[in-house]
């Protein structure tokens, strides 16, 4: 029976491991596409269509702003896919999905991109960002990405109409 305990923990280990495999991959290949992405850009948009079936391959087109790296310049067009999500639930795997409505929205995203014809985000390398600057948002060696999010307070409405919608439960709370 105590002959049994190792060979129970491994078999425990190499079951929680095979559980996790369809997860993301290691940060390293994220980090080491980003490194070695011919092309990091910031791109203004122009047009972003949905993906078939809730999720997939979204079709975006736009115009290069800023080079950082590679061979592209301002003022190319290019026309390339993100890995996005409308609805459904997301499932496992490498892929790092990117919420279609937020895409749909966004003006200028920051890619790491090959140098293929058509050019393809390199493993999902790619931000929504809010305006293009001289410095790029995303580091080229490491995972970070500076913030872009708007976190100005929005100002609630307060009136009689907002604190009824509040005390339906749809909306302003803090008029409670």
């Amino acid at each position: 029976m105590i002959r049994r305990v190792p060979f129970l923990s491994g078999f425990a280990l190499t079951a929680l491991l095979a559980g996790t495999a369809s997860a993301l991959l290691a940060p390293e290949y994220y980090q080491e596409a980003r490194r070695s992405a011919a092309n990091h850009v910031q791109i203004r948009l122009d047009s972003v269509e949905a993906p078939d079936g809730g999720m997939g391959a979204c079709p975006v087109e736009g115009e290069i702003v800023r080079v950082f790296r590679g061979s592209m310049h301002p003022g190319d067009r290019v026309a390339f896919s993100v890995s996005c999500y409308d609805y459904g639930t997301i499932p496992d795997g490498a892929t790092l999905w990117t919420d279609y409505d937020a895409l749909n929205q966004a003006k200028f995203v920051e890619a790491f991109l090959s140098a293929d014809t058509p050019p393809r985000i390199v493993l999902d390398q790619v931000e929504i960002i809010l305006t293009p600057r001289d410095k790029p948002y995303c580091d080229s060696n490491s995972l970070y990405c500076e913030s872009t999010v708007d976190g100005t307070a929005k100002v609630q409405d307060c009136s009689m109409a907002g604190r009824v919608w509040g005390w339906l439960g749809i909306g302003a709370e803090e008029c409670q």
